[in-house]
């Protein structure tokens, strides 16, 4: 999973089109006669912090609000929160110019694949609510809680829940806004044929080790990456002992180009962490190629 560090403009461009929805929802021009006026009025004290909250605080807002809810207000709320607030009006009118402010180029859980979808012929941003707008419908609508994803882990996610519950989710898996650098993993791989190679995934924590298991990124790149695996394995093994030192470190010397655009032009990678999701197999390939380097 990569981290995202959204821009002040990412967050004043959401703040406005979800606060204009949200007041549609409490004035009943969404949902005309839906909710309660004590959820009306709850939604309008906690506005601002249900659009921009920031992620243990959308938590809290939503047990606070969660505590007296019934079956029936909770299926009014999916009603005017997520069919027609967030698909009709959020995903379906705003959806790629906010990808676009965000800035985020592929699928933070991933990144292999790359986030804008077509769908019906035209364009349209892939966004993964963190804490289920099935259960947590008064968040669909919160930035902290919309996560660019390719349609594969998107729809991975969909109905699954981590270890325990969603309340302690925070506390057993990573969030992409939240910084925890304690908590990461790197690709490493084994082989007993170049034709046969593995990809391994070491977490530093149990945290780490929960977040991969949960968005299963382990088996997405033992499916999915063998491929690029078996390609950096070849450059190393196969050819000249030093081939992969020579083409980083030599081949570009007289342009004096720097490491990242040498990467860049060689595999197609970004080696910069705040970068990787700017092109697919980034983390993975840096990761690996490191390890190759290693190696005598």
């Amino acid at each position: 999973m990569l981290k995202i560090i959204p821009s002040y403009e990412a967050i004043k461009f959401h703040y406005n089109r979800a606060s204009i929805i949200l007041d549609k929802i409490i004035d009943e021009r969404i949902g005309a006669g839906l909710l309660e006026n004590s959820t009306k009025k709850f939604l309008k004290r906690y506005k601002n912090i249900i659009i921009k909250g920031k992620p243990h605080l959308l938590l809290k807002i939503h047990q606070k609000f969660a505590a007296n809810i019934k079956n029936q207000d909770l299926e009014n709320l999916k009603i005017c929160f997520v069919d027609r607030g967030y698909k009709y009006q959020l995903q379906e009118k705003y959806g790629k110019e906010f990808l676009e402010k965000l800035s985020i180029d592929t699928c933070i859980y991933c990144n292999r694949n790359y986030t804008i979808q077509l769908v019906k012929d035209r364009a349209r941003a892939e966004l993964d609510h963190w804490f289920p707008k099935e259960s947590y419908p008064i968040l669909a609508l919160s930035f902290y809680n919309l996560i660019p994803s390719c349609h594969s882990c998107n729809h991975l996610k969909h109905n699954n829940s981590p270890e325990g519950n969603w309340e302690n989710a925070l506390i057993n898996i990573n969030h992409p806004y939240i910084e925890d650098k304690a908590s990461t993993f790197t690709f490493d791989y084994f082989y007993n044929s170049l034709n046969e190679p593995k990809v391994i995934l070491k977490p530093k924590n149990e945290k780490a080790k929960k977040s991969i298991e949960f968005n299963k990124i382990n088996k997405i790149y033992e499916s999915h990456s063998n491929r690029e695996l078996n390609d950096l394995l070849t450059l190393r093994y196969k050819y000249s002992k030093n081939y992969l030192d020579i083409l980083l470190n030599k081949t570009f010397r007289e342009f004096s180009m720097s490491k990242e655009e040498v990467y860049r032009i060689i595999f197609g990678v970004e080696i910069t962490e705040d970068d990787y999701h700017k092109r697919p197999f980034s983390k993975f390939k840096k990761d690996i190629i490191e390890e190759l380097l290693k190696t005598k």
